[in-house]
């Protein structure tokens, strides 16, 4: 029931400290921050904490480094990592922007019907039965938390069954922020009417018919981005 609690690091805090000034827009894309040294000084810590931070910082794709000409807050909407997301959800307390969830929307609709091009053609009768499995699991999931893992799970499981070795890992890549819409249109949609839309995607992959399974995909991603299942806040 209680977890340990661990206190976060000052390299942590740091790193918070600065995602928050950037996110917030205190903190302009392409402002040059102070020197390592300064900010130590300003915030009463020290320069090695800086340093691992803003390398943190710049790899997640939030500042760029120069040598010579110091450190900038990066564009990282352009150049960021799928970190950027993570980090975005942690500043609007757990919860991602109307704009970010449209876009994740339309990505997963993207890689899902790749996904679905790829792995029915060449679906077994035991594949077919994996999925089965998983989509009855999620039908009986007792919060929109558990329901939310199993449904990001039967989406991967889905893209293992693909030719394609790579599209498993973009799907884990995404997992933070999938699950979280899954949570949310648990929350405000329950169960019931994703259970029927994954029944009609199943009868379609046990069919190999790929366009009405694509179809049920596409349907169900517009009316979670603008019908009568949106998950905006």
């Amino acid at each position: 029931m209680f977890k340990k609690l661990t206190a976060p690091t000052l390299k942590e805090l740091f790193v918070q400290e600065l995602e928050g000034l950037i996110l917030s827009g205190e903190l302009a894309i392409g402002q040059k921050l102070p020197s390592e040294r300064e900010l130590a000084q300003r915030m009463q810590i020290s320069r090695s904490v800086v340093n691992d931070g803003i390398a943190e910082m710049a790899r997640r794709g939030f500042l760029e480094i120069s040598p010579r000409q110091g450190t900038v807050v990066a564009d990282f909407h352009r150049n960021g990592t799928l970190d950027i997301l993570v980090s975005i959800m942690s500043y609007n307390g757990g919860q991602l922007p109307r704009e970010e969830i449209r876009s994740i929307l339309e990505i997963r609709g993207v890689m899902m019907a790749f996904a679905l091009e790829s792995a029915i053609p060449r679906i077994t009768k035991e594949q077919l039965e994996e999925l089965s499995v998983q989509s009855e699991a999620f039908s009986l999931a007792k919060g929109a938390e558990e329901a939310a893992q199993l449904i990001y799970e039967f989406d991967h499981m889905l893209s293992g069954f693909s030719d394609n070795t790579l599209l498993p890992l973009f799907f884990c890549s995404f997992k933070t922020p999938i699950k979280e819409l899954w949570r949310r249109y648990v929350t405000r949609n329950g169960v019931s009417i994703l259970k029927h839309r994954n029944d009609q995607l199943l009868d379609c992959i046990a069919r190999k018919d790929i366009d009405c399974a694509k179809r049920v995909i596409a349907d169900s991603i517009a009316e979670t981005i603008s019908g009568r299942t949106e998950i905006y806040s």
